[in-house]
């Protein structure tokens, strides 16, 4: 059932960034001629707050398994320390010979 809402969710992400896009750059604009005070802030934070929220509940519905198999693998990748992951990873698969231990 949540896989039928997906597309609209994904849509509705789409319609919200392009006019959250469109009524910050008028805010902007017509601060901008109207000069100081920056009045437009607030309504700027306001609406980045909503969308920030829609985006989080979009990533939160379009996140499946194979995503969370990519972003690890990534993640592993980029560490900076490879050798303490590939530990973890022998522990976990039981592999005591690859293990180093500390005296």
């Amino acid at each position: 059932m949540a896989r039928a809402f997906v597309p609209s969710l994904v849509h509705a992400f789409r319609w919200h960034l392009v006019a959250s896009m469109l009524v910050n750059a008028a805010l902007s604009a017509a601060n901008v001629i109207t000069g100081p005070p920056w009045w437009s802030f607030w309504p700027l934070l306001g609406t980045a707050f909503l969308l920030a929220l829609h985006y989080f509940a979009y990533k939160a519905v379009t996140a499946d398994e194979r995503w969370a198999n990519d972003r690890a693998e990534e993640l592993n990748l980029k560490s900076y320390d490879r050798s303490h992951i590939e530990d973890l990873k022998a522990r976990y698969r039981g592999d005591a010979r690859t293990v180093k231990r500390n005296p």
